[in-house]
């Protein structure tokens, strides 16, 4: 497959996949099986994560250049909470060793479980009253920690639960994806500090990836938003099963 092509597929998967409470992860790994796309590489990683991160802060631009209120990025407040719900993905990510996981039979089954999960926590919505604060942000941050298995959604578990805990929808999507900004980040550091190595790609490829990453997963996030203001996460759910049926 021509190099270029290859590299825009991979941003758009990731793009598509990163937002929607699909798994990106366990779709690449489906995806590299039936176009016979190979693993790119940490160079690659770095470049397609890059896409998805300014594709949220483009979207949630007003809340990056302003702090005077309460929902916005920087204020101290959801600093805290951010780095509260980050913890357990940092220490899940360092203690256990998920590579192991990446395989095509792992992922028809996590899939399963993905789906079967969201359609669980769409019927529980409301099952509490719980605020947005640093026990609730604990709890998100748990459910996001175990979507860094492949198959699992971190948008579907952190939402779905949200919502479940009886959280603002609006506000639980907002935050929801706050969350995985440093999450990226952190990936990308992680990628420099402890890859084996580092290829290279050349700059029309990278472009390629670049943009499709980030334009594919502007749009993914944009239609999500609307989406879940009119329909829940159950229908991702069933795409899942289905996926891991037919896969």
């Amino acid at each position: 497959m021509n190099d270029l092509i290859n590299y825009i597929i991979l941003g758009i998967i990731q793009g598509l996949t990163e937002f929607f409470p699909v798994s990106s992860s366990g779709h690449l790994v489906l995806f590299q099986d039936y176009l016979e796309i190979t693993n790119e590489g940490a160079s690659a990683e770095i470049i397609a994560h890059f896409g998805t991160l300014f594709s949220i802060l483009l979207f949630y631009k007003s809340s990056f250049f302003a702090s005077a209120k309460k929902d916005d990025f920087f204020n101290i407040n959801n600093i805290k909470l951010l780095g509260v719900s980050t913890i357990p993905a940092v220490i899940f990510g360092f203690i256990f060793d998920f590579e192991q996981f990446f395989n095509y039979s792992f992922v028809q089954y996590s899939l399963m479980a993905n789906g079967l999960i969201i359609i669980l926590f769409s019927f529980l919505k409301n099952s509490f009253s719980i605020e947005l604060n640093l026990k609730s942000a604990l709890i998100l941050g748990f459910f996001q920690s175990v979507a860094i298995l492949p198959g699992i959604s971190r948008s579907g578990l952190v939402i779905s639960s949200a919502l479940m805990l009886g959280l603002d929808k609006e506000k639980s999507i907002k935050y929801c994806f706050f969350m995985v900004i440093p999450i990226i980040v952190l990936s990308i550091f992680y990628e420099i500090l402890f890859s084996s190595g580092f290829e290279a790609i050349k700059l029309a490829d990278g472009l390629g990836l670049f943009l499709s990453s980030f334009i594919f997963g502007y749009f993914s996030l944009f239609f999500l938003v609307q989406f879940l203001k009119k329909f829940n996460f159950g229908w991702f759910g069933l795409y899942c099963i289905l996926v891991s049926i037919i896969s």
